[in-house]
């Protein structure tokens, strides 16, 4: 078990460095873009980023998932290839169903006829990103994270500068567009630099039906979490129109956003982690009280600062123009503590091989809460119904996920009351206080200045008193040395 705490702590580590560096830059990206575009870009490439990750999703057909859970006894090189060229062709069809299908319909069903010529543009990397999905998934399978954690970051940034340069250069929505081409051709050719996998012509169908049977589920798990997670574009982009789009989808990319790539930290590392215990009640119960834990620890004190601060945090950011974002960055703020709360239930129900459960559940959820609860928000408020409508979502599926987590898992939910509860109550301090500060007869910099002060006071207080052992534990995961490359290298050609 240190063993396994290692790897993980490891991995959360690089895997933190990488996904905080990358919202970091995309957040400083977004935030530069937009002082030159408007609203009305980020609203198209928002229509186009829906259909475009449906048919992403699909393509993938849950084979990376299948071959991290494959334990390392049961999983050969037929397994990678077969995988590879699954992924690859699927993918061409894919794309060419965007070009002849994808594209014309989205143009007719949002009335735009520019996403027929955006969408073929942004949906290139669903081929493009099919050629380093298996060394990514050797990395992943070795809890190897550093190397991913480097090319990621070096492909944001690159794809950040050009995206800039596009738009000074008066590309406008195009700026936009070629981010993802970019950021895929640099990422393909950092894997394959140092990864030594090559593809073979090789296809196996035993090794198809096996990868197949878990990934189907997962990948329908994956389906109608696409559509629980986009309702809110699909009928923002059809009932209100692109520049209403474009203003959530800004609020959008500073709450659920974020709170999307700090649970991918933990998914991604956690993920094979939980697979190699799947059988073990204990030690997954723990691991799962520990996550949700350190979820609430990062995430809950940004999220107060975002709901109490958003006016004067859009005002300054992105100017006056984006201040039909306050209301929804709001809610959606507070949606987004009520998932951590969740930690990361789908997670470890499908390292324990109920990917299935989890389809089901997702489907329940989709078309009881989900929808249901955004339409009617979109139809009669509009953005800030729609921000209505997904912190009602987040309450009610959590309901219904912690039922079955906590059957699983034998928790309960005074277990889940004692991790949050002391986060609770500082948060609820620090809003009350950062109400105080916004009554100042202060410009807008100096009110945030102030409120950033008091919150990381206030914060840094709670966690010295009542979280040293937390902080002790990052300080030895800061002073841990790297392991050798050779041994790195020895661990993916073991795998």
């Amino acid at each position: 078990m240190k063993a396994l705490d290692k790897q993980i702590t490891k991995g959360i580590g690089w895997t933190s460095f990488a996904s905080f560096s990358n919202q970091g830059l995309r957040l400083l990206l977004k935030l530069i873009l937009a002082k030159i575009l408007l609203p009305e870009h980020y609203g198209l490439i928002g229509m186009a980023n829906v259909v475009i990750s449906f048919v992403a999703l699909i393509t993938e057909l849950g084979m990376g998932a299948a071959l991290i859970q494959k334990s390392k006894v049961n999983i050969s090189d037929k397994d990678y290839n077969t995988a590879f060229w699954t992924n690859l062709g699927v993918s061409i069809v894919g794309f060419a169903i965007i070009i002849v299908a994808v594209g014309p319909f989205a143009a007719w069903f949002y009335d735009e006829a520019m996403l027929i010529k955006l969408i073929p543009v942004l949906a290139l990397p669903i081929i493009l990103d099919s050629f380093y999905l298996i060394p990514k998934v050797q990395l992943t399978r070795a809890m190897n994270f550093k190397p991913q954690a480097i090319r990621e970051v070096i492909s944001v940034v690159i794809a950040g500068v050009l995206s800039i340069y596009l738009a000074l250069r008066g590309f406008g929505v195009w700026a936009l567009a070629f981010n993802g081409i970019i950021a895929s051709v640099t990422s393909i050719l950092l894997y394959y630099f140092n990864v030594p996998w090559r593809p073979k012509f090789e296809f196996d169908k035993a090794s198809f039906k096996s990868l197949f049977g878990f990934g189907g589920y997962v990948m329908g798990e994956r389906i109608f979490s696409f559509f629980t997670s986009n309702i809110d574009y699909i009928l923002i982009g059809k009932l209100i129109g692109s520049s209403a789009l474009g203003v959530y989808t800004l609020a959008f990319i500073l709450t659920d956003a974020f709170r999307k790539q700090f649970l991918n930290i933990i998914s991604k590392v956690l993920y094979p982690a939980y697979a190699t215990i799947q059988h073990d009640l204990v030690q997954l119960r723990t691991y799962f009280l520990g996550v949700i834990k350190i979820n609430g620890i990062f995430l809950f004190p940004i999220m107060t600062f975002m709901c109490v601060m958003a006016q004067p945090l859009i005002l300054y950011l992105f100017g006056d123009k984006w201040d039909d974002a306050v209301f929804p960055l709001r809610l959606l703020s507070l949606a987004v503590i009520v998932h951590v709360l969740g930690g990361t239930t789908t997670t470890i129900m499908r390292s324990m091989g109920k990917a299935n459960l989890i389809m089901y559940l997702s489907i329940f959820t989709t078309l009881v809460i989900t929808v249901p609860a955004i339409s009617l928000g979109a139809y009669y408020g509009g953005i800030n119904g729609v921000a209505i409508g997904v912190l009602v979502n987040k309450v009610l599926s959590y309901f219904v996920y912690q039922k079955y987590i906590f059957r699983e898992l034998q928790l309960n939910i005074m277990q889940i009351v004692r991790q949050f509860f002391g986060l609770t109550i500082i948060c609820l301090l620090i809003g009350f206080a950062l109400y105080g500060v916004l009554m100042l007869p202060l410009t807008t910099l100096p009110v945030l200045c102030i409120a950033l002060a008091v919150t990381l006071i206030m914060y840094g207080t709670y966690l010295w008193i009542f979280e040293r052992q937390l902080l002790r534990s990052f300080q030895k995961l800061i002073s841990r040395k790297p392991k050798s490359k050779k041994a790195k290298k020895d661990l993916i050609n073991n795998l």
